[in-house]
Protein backbone atom coordinates (compact mmCIF):
# COMPACT_ATOMS: atom_id res chain seq x y z
CA UNK A 1 0.00 0.00 0.00
CA UNK A 2 1.31 3.33 -0.86
CA UNK A 3 1.83 5.70 1.57
CA UNK A 4 -0.56 8.06 -0.15
CA UNK A 5 -3.38 5.69 -0.22
CA UNK A 6 -2.56 5.33 3.64
CA UNK A 7 -3.06 8.76 4.43
CA UNK A 8 -5.97 8.92 2.41
CA UNK A 9 -7.05 6.57 4.44
CA UNK A 10 -6.21 8.28 7.86
CA UNK A 11 -8.02 10.97 6.86
CA UNK A 12 -11.38 9.53 6.02
CA UNK A 13 -11.52 7.55 9.16
CA UNK A 14 -10.95 11.26 10.99
CA UNK A 15 -13.29 12.64 8.65
CA UNK A 16 -15.80 9.65 10.46
CA UNK A 17 -14.85 9.96 13.70
CA UNK A 18 -15.26 14.03 13.62
CA UNK A 19 -18.64 13.39 12.16
CA UNK A 20 -19.61 11.05 15.42
CA UNK A 21 -18.64 13.76 17.66
CA UNK A 22 -21.16 16.46 16.09
CA UNK A 23 -24.44 15.36 16.87
CA UNK A 24 -27.47 17.48 15.44
CA UNK A 25 -31.27 17.21 16.06
CA UNK A 26 -34.09 18.62 14.51
CA UNK A 27 -33.99 21.64 16.70
CA UNK A 28 -30.56 22.34 15.82
CA UNK A 29 -31.50 21.72 11.97
CA UNK A 30 -34.57 24.05 12.46
CA UNK A 31 -32.82 27.04 14.15
CA UNK A 32 -30.31 27.25 10.87
CA UNK A 33 -33.02 27.13 9.03
CA UNK A 34 -34.78 29.64 10.58
CA UNK A 35 -31.86 31.89 10.37
CA UNK A 36 -32.30 31.85 6.81
CA UNK A 37 -35.56 33.78 7.29
CA UNK A 38 -38.71 33.23 7.26
CA UNK A 39 -39.82 31.28 4.32
CA UNK A 40 -41.86 32.52 1.81
CA UNK A 41 -42.26 30.76 -1.44
CA UNK A 42 -44.29 28.34 -3.19
CA UNK A 43 -42.04 25.44 -3.55
CA UNK A 44 -38.12 24.80 -2.01
CA UNK A 45 -36.15 22.55 -3.68
CA UNK A 46 -33.13 20.81 -1.85
CA UNK A 47 -29.95 19.50 -2.86
CA UNK A 48 -28.83 17.68 0.29
CA UNK A 49 -25.64 15.61 1.83
CA UNK A 50 -26.60 13.62 5.42
CA UNK A 51 -23.12 13.28 6.58
CA UNK A 52 -21.64 16.64 5.22
CA UNK A 53 -22.73 18.70 8.35
CA UNK A 54 -22.40 16.11 11.32
CA UNK A 55 -24.14 13.21 12.49
CA UNK A 56 -27.85 13.74 12.32
CA UNK A 57 -30.69 12.17 14.92
CA UNK A 58 -32.67 10.39 13.11
CA UNK A 59 -31.24 10.83 9.70
CA UNK A 60 -33.16 11.17 6.65
CA UNK A 61 -36.45 11.66 8.80
CA UNK A 62 -35.42 14.25 10.33
CA UNK A 63 -34.15 16.37 7.83
CA UNK A 64 -37.29 16.23 5.98
CA UNK A 65 -39.13 16.62 8.77
CA UNK A 66 -37.30 19.75 9.54
CA UNK A 67 -38.21 21.32 6.18
CA UNK A 68 -41.53 20.79 6.26
CA UNK A 69 -42.06 22.43 8.95
CA UNK A 70 -39.67 25.38 8.20
CA UNK A 71 -41.75 25.80 4.58
CA UNK A 72 -45.20 24.55 6.02
CA UNK A 73 -48.03 22.33 4.45
CA UNK A 74 -48.74 25.62 1.96
CA UNK A 75 -45.62 24.98 0.47
CA UNK A 76 -44.11 21.90 -1.81
CA UNK A 77 -40.88 20.59 -1.08
CA UNK A 78 -38.52 19.29 -4.03
CA UNK A 79 -35.32 16.61 -4.10
CA UNK A 80 -33.63 15.63 -7.25
CA UNK A 81 -33.43 12.40 -7.52
CA UNK A 82 -31.32 11.48 -10.65
CA UNK A 83 -30.30 8.13 -11.45
CA UNK A 84 -28.34 8.55 -14.97
CA UNK A 85 -29.79 5.78 -16.23
CA UNK A 86 -27.95 6.17 -19.47
CA UNK A 87 -26.78 3.30 -22.08
CA UNK A 88 -23.87 1.25 -21.20
CA UNK A 89 -21.07 0.35 -23.79
CA UNK A 90 -23.56 -1.91 -25.37
CA UNK A 91 -25.90 1.32 -26.52
CA UNK A 92 -28.51 -0.35 -24.34
CA UNK A 93 -29.79 2.04 -21.33
CA UNK A 94 -31.32 0.22 -18.22
CA UNK A 95 -35.17 0.55 -17.47
CA UNK A 96 -35.79 3.36 -15.29
CA UNK A 97 -38.85 2.51 -13.11
CA UNK A 98 -40.00 5.74 -10.99
CA UNK A 99 -41.18 3.17 -8.19
CA UNK A 100 -37.95 1.66 -7.52
CA UNK A 101 -34.91 2.51 -8.88
CA UNK A 102 -32.90 4.24 -6.32
CA UNK A 103 -31.49 8.36 -6.60
CA UNK A 104 -27.76 8.17 -7.01
CA UNK A 105 -27.69 11.27 -5.02
CA UNK A 106 -27.88 10.85 -1.74
CA UNK A 107 -29.68 9.13 1.73
CA UNK A 108 -31.84 11.71 1.85
CA UNK A 109 -33.04 11.10 -1.58
CA UNK A 110 -33.74 7.95 -1.34
CA UNK A 111 -35.61 8.17 1.88
CA UNK A 112 -37.65 10.75 0.53
CA UNK A 113 -39.14 9.38 -2.76
CA UNK A 114 -40.16 6.51 -0.73
CA UNK A 115 -42.33 8.03 1.11
CA UNK A 116 -46.14 8.37 1.18
CA UNK A 117 -47.92 11.58 -0.89
CA UNK A 118 -44.59 11.98 -2.63
CA UNK A 119 -44.74 11.79 -6.23
CA UNK A 120 -41.91 11.01 -8.44
CA UNK A 121 -41.74 12.33 -12.07
CA UNK A 122 -40.56 9.35 -14.78
CA UNK A 123 -37.67 10.97 -16.29
CA UNK A 124 -34.37 8.24 -16.84
CA UNK A 125 -31.92 10.08 -15.90
CA UNK A 126 -32.89 13.43 -14.20
CA UNK A 127 -35.89 12.75 -11.95
CA UNK A 128 -37.61 14.60 -9.53
CA UNK A 129 -39.31 13.88 -6.19
CA UNK A 130 -42.31 16.31 -4.98
CA UNK A 131 -44.50 16.66 -2.13
CA UNK A 132 -47.12 19.44 -1.40
CA UNK A 133 -49.26 21.51 -3.71
CA UNK A 134 -49.24 21.05 -7.31
CA UNK A 135 -46.41 18.19 -6.87
CA UNK A 136 -48.58 15.93 -9.55
CA UNK A 137 -48.82 18.70 -12.00
CA UNK A 138 -44.79 19.39 -11.84
CA UNK A 139 -43.57 15.89 -12.71
CA UNK A 140 -46.14 15.46 -15.07
CA UNK A 141 -45.11 14.35 -18.70
CA UNK A 142 -41.36 15.22 -17.52
CA UNK A 143 -40.13 12.25 -19.80
CA UNK A 144 -41.49 13.83 -22.98
CA UNK A 145 -38.92 16.90 -22.82
CA UNK A 146 -35.72 16.20 -25.36
CA UNK A 147 -33.67 17.81 -22.20
CA UNK A 148 -33.60 16.60 -18.61
CA UNK A 149 -33.86 20.02 -17.60
CA UNK A 150 -34.25 22.61 -20.38
CA UNK A 151 -37.47 23.62 -22.24
CA UNK A 152 -40.81 22.26 -20.94
CA UNK A 153 -39.82 20.16 -17.54
CA UNK A 154 -39.93 20.84 -14.00
CA UNK A 155 -36.36 22.36 -13.50
CA UNK A 156 -37.35 25.44 -15.58
CA UNK A 157 -40.99 25.72 -13.95
CA UNK A 158 -38.78 25.79 -10.79
CA UNK A 159 -36.43 28.14 -11.83
CA UNK A 160 -38.83 30.75 -13.58
CA UNK A 161 -41.69 29.99 -10.64
CA UNK A 162 -41.83 31.41 -7.22
CA UNK A 163 -39.16 29.05 -5.65
CA UNK A 164 -36.52 28.92 -3.12
CA UNK A 165 -33.17 26.51 -3.19
CA UNK A 166 -31.59 25.10 -0.11
CA UNK A 167 -28.27 23.59 -0.49
CA UNK A 168 -28.42 21.20 2.96
CA UNK A 169 -24.42 20.44 3.35
CA UNK A 170 -24.03 20.17 -0.06
CA UNK A 171 -22.33 22.91 -2.11
CA UNK A 172 -23.51 24.84 -5.72
CA UNK A 173 -21.27 22.03 -7.58
CA UNK A 174 -24.72 20.40 -7.04
CA UNK A 175 -26.63 23.24 -8.35
CA UNK A 176 -28.86 21.47 -11.06
CA UNK A 177 -30.59 24.90 -11.98
CA UNK A 178 -27.39 25.70 -13.65
CA UNK A 179 -27.70 23.53 -16.39
CA UNK A 180 -31.30 24.80 -16.67
CA UNK A 181 -29.80 28.10 -16.82
CA UNK A 182 -27.34 26.98 -19.24
CA UNK A 183 -30.13 25.52 -21.58
CA UNK A 184 -31.89 28.92 -21.37
CA UNK A 185 -28.85 30.60 -22.20
CA UNK A 186 -28.26 27.90 -25.12
CA UNK A 187 -24.12 27.82 -24.54
CA UNK A 188 -22.46 25.91 -27.07
CA UNK A 189 -20.90 22.80 -25.23
CA UNK A 190 -24.21 21.64 -22.88
CA UNK A 191 -25.21 18.96 -24.69
CA UNK A 192 -23.30 16.12 -26.47
CA UNK A 193 -23.95 16.08 -30.63
CA UNK A 194 -25.78 13.35 -30.17
CA UNK A 195 -29.38 11.95 -28.87
CA UNK A 196 -28.93 9.43 -26.65
CA UNK A 197 -32.09 6.60 -26.05
CA UNK A 198 -33.50 6.38 -22.64
CA UNK A 199 -35.79 3.64 -21.42
CA UNK A 200 -38.77 4.55 -18.56
CA UNK A 201 -41.72 2.51 -17.26
CA UNK A 202 -44.67 4.24 -17.44
CA UNK A 203 -47.67 4.43 -14.81
CA UNK A 204 -49.20 1.67 -17.34
CA UNK A 205 -45.71 -0.58 -16.82
CA UNK A 206 -45.13 0.25 -20.47
CA UNK A 207 -41.55 0.26 -21.44
CA UNK A 208 -41.04 3.24 -23.10
CA UNK A 209 -38.28 5.07 -25.23
CA UNK A 210 -37.26 8.28 -24.46
CA UNK A 211 -34.77 10.31 -27.35
CA UNK A 212 -32.79 12.67 -25.04
CA UNK A 213 -29.77 15.15 -25.65
CA UNK A 214 -27.59 14.01 -22.72
CA UNK A 215 -25.57 16.85 -20.70
CA UNK A 216 -21.79 16.95 -21.63
CA UNK A 217 -19.99 16.94 -18.45
CA UNK A 218 -16.42 16.05 -20.16
CA UNK A 219 -16.58 20.01 -20.11
CA UNK A 220 -15.55 21.12 -16.43
CA UNK A 221 -17.65 24.03 -14.58
CA UNK A 222 -17.26 26.26 -11.74
CA UNK A 223 -20.78 25.62 -9.95
CA UNK A 224 -19.20 25.47 -6.81
CA UNK A 225 -16.66 28.46 -7.26
CA UNK A 226 -19.67 31.18 -7.94
CA UNK A 227 -21.27 31.17 -4.19
CA UNK A 228 -19.27 34.17 -3.08
CA UNK A 229 -19.80 35.57 -6.34
CA UNK A 230 -23.38 34.70 -5.69
CA UNK A 231 -23.45 36.45 -2.04
CA UNK A 232 -22.16 39.30 -3.18
CA UNK A 233 -24.93 39.77 -5.56
CA UNK A 234 -27.26 39.23 -2.65
CA UNK A 235 -28.49 36.11 -4.09
CA UNK A 236 -27.01 33.78 -1.51
CA UNK A 237 -27.76 33.48 2.28
CA UNK A 238 -24.82 31.36 4.18
CA UNK A 239 -25.54 29.67 7.27
CA UNK A 240 -23.30 27.32 9.63
CA UNK A 241 -24.72 24.26 10.72
CA UNK A 242 -22.56 21.12 12.45
CA UNK A 243 -19.51 21.13 10.65
CA UNK A 244 -21.05 22.19 7.42
CA UNK A 245 -23.15 25.25 5.66
CA UNK A 246 -26.84 25.67 4.73
CA UNK A 247 -26.49 27.66 1.07
CA UNK A 248 -29.98 29.27 0.19
CA UNK A 249 -31.17 30.76 -2.89
CA UNK A 250 -34.64 32.74 -1.53
CA UNK A 251 -34.67 33.51 -5.26
CA UNK A 252 -34.68 30.81 -7.68
CA UNK A 253 -35.74 32.99 -10.42
CA UNK A 254 -33.61 36.07 -9.55
CA UNK A 255 -30.72 33.94 -9.68
CA UNK A 256 -31.64 32.25 -12.93
CA UNK A 257 -32.51 35.56 -14.55
CA UNK A 258 -29.06 37.26 -13.26
CA UNK A 259 -27.08 34.00 -14.41
CA UNK A 260 -28.16 33.75 -17.73
CA UNK A 261 -27.87 37.55 -18.16
CA UNK A 262 -24.21 36.67 -17.68
CA UNK A 263 -23.57 33.87 -19.57
CA UNK A 264 -25.30 35.95 -22.46
CA UNK A 265 -22.58 38.37 -22.46
CA UNK A 266 -19.58 35.42 -22.03
CA UNK A 267 -21.67 31.91 -22.75
CA UNK A 268 -18.45 30.20 -20.90
CA UNK A 269 -19.31 32.33 -17.57
CA UNK A 270 -19.81 28.69 -15.85
CA UNK A 271 -17.11 26.99 -17.21
CA UNK A 272 -13.85 26.10 -15.13
CA UNK A 273 -11.02 29.38 -15.45
CA UNK A 274 -8.77 26.33 -16.31
CA UNK A 275 -10.60 24.84 -19.53
CA UNK A 276 -11.87 28.02 -21.29
CA UNK A 277 -9.66 28.45 -23.41
CA UNK A 278 -9.77 24.73 -24.60
CA UNK A 279 -13.46 25.05 -24.51
CA UNK A 280 -13.51 28.26 -26.84
CA UNK A 281 -11.44 26.63 -29.32
CA UNK A 282 -13.35 23.35 -29.68
CA UNK A 283 -16.78 25.02 -30.08
CA UNK A 284 -15.13 27.87 -32.34
CA UNK A 285 -13.96 24.75 -35.11
CA UNK A 286 -17.30 23.04 -34.40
Amino acid sequence: MTASRITEGVVRRFKRARRKLVRLNEAKIREALDSCGAFKADLLLVHSSLSACGSIDGGPATVISALRSWITDRAALALPTHTWSYPDATGVAPVYDFKATPSVVGTITNHYWRQPGVVRSQHPSHSLAVSGPGAEELCRDHELRETPCGAGTPYLQIAEGNSSVLMFGATMDSYTLYHTAEDSAEVPYLYMPEQVKLRTLSTDNVVREVPMWRQDMSVPRRFEATADWLVEQGLLVRRKLGLGELLFVPSARALHERVVEEMRRDPLFLVDEKARAEVSRRFKAN
